[in-house]
């Protein structure tokens, strides 16, 4: 994307700009002050990129020459774009434009209804110009060919209903290391990546190479010189201040609808508590300028779905917009129809990889976390499920994705059964508000692992055997009846793992054992089979170690000692025993050569949280 740089005299004062579209610029500011305004323009264009940069430093620097002193002013722009890199700079020309010129140029006619539909349109989201373009299509505004969309966009810039920036920042500073030199750093305005994640290529913008973010490149190729439109984002303020005095009685009317369990209904309510108080203030009194956040630490099979109902309730009943963000599309799939039976008054919009509502705006959103990179401050409530899991884990880069969507006024809800070390060590010291739920809703104890001494999984499939510990296990699980889940650390294990259960289970029978992982392409239709029951037996890997309840399961985890297997995924894949309350009972072991301390810790982790719940009465009288 090409710009122009210009300086515009207002009230007897300079200041530097930048457009896209430079008939625009000079219809606007003549119109709003007429004789009192005044405009240099500076040739030739130059990439995005290079103007932002070139416009930071020359803002930095007081422009306070008369407008009759063209050569100090243009001496000015050329030592600065030579600083920045640029070439040919005893070329740049400029051209000065007065009110009598002004009324030579062609002038502008834009349609405020088309503008309107925009400025909405594009509200809370962040586009690459392709994106944008799509976007138009989908809303059904045709501006024709041309530049109209370049009007329309720098007019809703020049107004601050819209934002334009290049697609990367920079930063300059000077390295102590290295005897103070110069450095230059740069860092992708979408998803947060740096320099680590940057490839320079040949760019006919900037006319030499120009970097671009590859960490983000599945969702559009940013550049340095990519224009970037952030979307403008109206703050409610109303939900916050409105709600703030609510009484307890008032917190409940948000609850009582969705037949939420004891340990629920505490747990919703102390959320409802902490998104309706007034928010703190810093030393100089002003309020906090970045979204609160509220830790929901819940026992696997909790019901974490139905605790935030009474959020999503609040915040749209206040006429506010809510995004629920999981890691997974199947997920998204299966909230989709929860979601929108239990809100059918309010528009519920799903967004993953290839979704036909991409374009459309909804009162209530559910999404995969990568499609969170096309939003920037448009949500007043973000609730982030399953914080620990993939690709949330170790990925700063959606980790920025999920902290950039929420307005500066919102809250942040985290959903977790297995909370990050970082997290469970900010809640303990007091430095994130939490609550936890120690039970599950049918207030069962959770299932409690039993350790079995076990060869190597790689060994047993080499001489085709199991050990009788192992073995009478499995065939008690499935004589009475249930689903197993059998967990193994790695994909090429899961085939030969079928093949051994077949040979030693089966025996005659007709019981249906089948292996998925995440490189299955029929995975979805083999996990809808297991849950039929026209499966018995499926062999999987930490892929299915979320999302997916089976009623009247066992767990199986071969190979329980391998460092693929920490605390977290251990827990995870045990929470999917006992999750029915017609079977909550159900038997979890962990087989392996060695004890870990991963295996200690999850074990150690349930234990306390049976304990917790024990201790407050969760439990059905006499577990």
């Amino acid at each position: 994307m090409k710009v122009q740089l210009y300086a515009v005299l207002v009230n007897k004062e300079w200041n530097w700009n930048l457009t896209i579209h430079p008939m625009t610029d000079i219809q606007y500011w003549f119109e709003q002050y007429a004789a009192d305004a005044g405009l240099v323009l500076f040739e030739p264009f130059i990439s995005f990129g290079q103007g932002v940069r070139v416009l930071g430093k020359l803002k930095s620097a007081n422009l306070k020459q008369a407008v009759e002193d063209d050569e100090s002013m243009l001496r000015q722009f050329r030592q600065t774009a030579k600083n920045c890199g640029l070439l040919n700079c005893d070329k740049i020309a400029m051209k000065k434009i007065t009110l009598n010129e002004e009324r030579l140029f062609s002038r502008m006619i834009l349609d405020y209804g088309v503008y309107t539909k925009i400025v909405l349109a594009c509200s809370g989201r962040t586009l690459l110009v392709e994106e944008f373009e799509q976007l138009l299509k989908a809303a059904n505004l045709e501006l024709g060919a041309g530049e109209a969309w370049m009007s329309y966009l720098q007019l809703a810039h020049l107004n601050g209903d819209l934002t334009l920036e290049n697609g990367l920042y920079i930063k300059e500073y000077r390295e102590w290391r290295r005897g103070y030199q110069k450095r230059t750093s740069y860092s992708c305005k979408r998803c947060g990546s740096g320099e680590e994640s940057l490839y320079w290529s040949a760019c006919h913008f900037c006319g030499h190479d120009c970097p671009y973010c590859e960490a983000c490149l599945t969702m559009g190729r940013v550049k340095f010189c990519s224009l970037l439109i952030f979307g403008g984002t109206a703050e409610n303020g109303k939900l916050v201040v409105e709600d703030a005095k609510q009484s307890f009685e008032n917190l409940e009317t948000y609850i009582k609808p969705w037949g939420l369990s004891e340990a629920q209904t505490r747990a919703s309510l102390e959320g409802l508590q902490f998104i309706t108080e007034e928010r703190g203030k810093d030393k100089r009194g002003l309020l906090a300028k970045e979204p609160r956040k509220f830790l929901i630490w819940a026992v696997t099979g909790a019901g974490k779905t139905e605790m935030i109902f009474p959020f999503v309730h609040l915040t749209v009943a206040n006429g506010g917009r809510v995004l629920i963000a999981t890691p997974r599309k199947d997920v998204v799939l299966e909230l989709q129809p929860r979601i929108s039976r239990a809100f059918s008054d309010y528009s519920v919009v799903t967004l993953y990889g290839g979704s036909e509502q991409r374009w459309e705006q909804g009162q209530i959103t559910i999404a995969t976390t990568h499609q969170l990179m096309r939003f920037d401050k448009a949500f007043d409530l973000v609730i982030i499920d399953e914080i620990d899991a993939f690709p949330y884990h170790n990925n700063p880069m959606l980790t920025y994705a999920a902290a950039k969507v929420c307005k500066p006024s919102g809250t942040n809800i985290l959903l977790s059964a297995t909370p990050p070390r970082a997290v469970r060590l900010a809640a303990k010291r007091g430095r994130l508000p939490h609550v936890g739920v120690p039970v599950r809703f049918h207030r069962n104890p959770l299932p409690v692992p039993e350790l079995i001494a076990a060869p190597s999984l790689n060994k047993s499939i080499h001489t085709q055997a199991l050990p009788n510990s192992l073995f009478a296990k499995l065939v008690a699980s499935v004589e009475r009846g249930a689903q197993l889940f059998v967990f193994v650390p790695n994909i090429h294990l899961v085939e030969p793992t079928v093949d051994l259960l077949r040979i030693k289970l089966q025996g005659g029978t007709t019981l249906c054992i089948e292996g998925t992982s995440s490189k299955d392409s029929d995975r979805t239709e083999r996990v809808q089979r297991f849950r039929n029951r026209d499966i018995r037996v499926l062999v999987t890997t930490t892929i299915l170690e979320r999302g997916v309840t089976v009623p009247k399961s066992d767990v199986f985890i071969l190979d329980a000692d391998s460092k693929l297997f920490d605390e977290a995924a251990l827990v995870q894949m045990a929470g999917r025993a006992g999750r029915s309350k017609d079977d909550p009972a159900g038997k979890v072991y962990f087989a392996a050569k060695e004890i870990t301390r991963s295996q200690k810790e999850a074990i150690r982790q349930i234990e306390k949280m049976n304990r917790i719940a024990r201790k407050r009465g969760y439990f059905e009288r006499g577990k």
